[in-house]
């Protein structure tokens, strides 16, 4: 009888060192821009949940295919049940972006905290960032009054949100943010004047910061305190900031 187990055991043992060798051999394929070679031996790993992500990935992106949300989707949900946390983040994703189904919110904030996965970079590798070029932008971020400005935008789009938000207008925590505008034109002429192009660092931090002030406004919006203590924790970041002596 133990015979037999130590068989089963081996069997499975060697099955599975089988998977994750063609799942090696699937990602360098994926990292090489093979995207049919990916393909092809994934489909024949369907019960690796790592596989499973991959192809929802590549049907998600159109990668040598045409784009199929709803394959993608199958391919996240099975990879899911197996215990993938890259493919829980991905289905929440969708969700968020409305990719084949209605934007929820809802639904993607509860994937993204399921997944534990706070890596913002997996959302750049998903969407297409309208960039100019990385040295650009490298050269941006080196730049110490980018640096600054950077700052100052990304905390004024998440006060703006909030104080357009239903539950400030009913509630008034903060009355107007006409100061703050004036300080944000004020540092918009500023790089202007040393022809920096705004659009392009404006464009840039929107989008990096899409989906966190969206998960910001769902984190908030359903604790008034919470809510009151972080509109205003960042009206008093934006009025403290001296546009003066940067």
């Amino acid at each position: 009888m133990s015979r037999y187990i130590f068989i089963i055991i081996f069997l499975f043992t060697l099955n599975a060192s089988y998977s994750f060798a063609n799942y090696n051999d699937a990602i360098n394929s994926y990292n090489d821009k093979d995207w049919s070679k990916s393909l092809n031996i994934c489909q024949n790993e369907l019960e690796d949940s790592k596989c499973l992500n991959l192809l929802g990935v590549i049907y998600l992106n159109g990668l040598g295919i045409e784009i199929d949300y709803i394959q993608a989707r199958q391919y996240f949900i099975k990879a899911k049940k197996l215990g993938n946390k890259n493919a829980e983040f991905n289905l929440g994703w969708m969700a968020l972006k409305g990719l084949g189904e209605e934007i929820n919110l809802e639904r993607a904030a509860k994937y993204f905290k399921s997944s534990k996965l706070k890596n913002i970079n997996i959302v750049k590798n998903l969407d297409n960032l309208n960039i100019e070029s990385e040295e650009n932008l490298k050269k941006l971020k080196s730049n110490n009054l980018i640096s600054k400005y950077g700052y100052f935008y990304t905390n004024y789009i998440k006060l703006e949100k909030l104080f357009d938000s239903s539950i400030n207008i009913e509630n008034k925590f903060i009355k107007s943010i006409s100061h703050t505008k004036e300080k944000l034109v004020k540092f918009d002429n500023l790089l202007i004047e040393k022809n920096v192009n705004i659009d392009f660092i404006k464009n840039n931090i929107n989008n990096e910061q899409e989906i966190i002030v969206k998960l910001l406004l769902l984190e908030v919006e359903k604790d008034i305190n919470k809510f009151e203590e972080t509109i205003q924790q960042l009206y008093l970041i934006l009025q403290n900031f001296d546009i003066n002596n940067i």
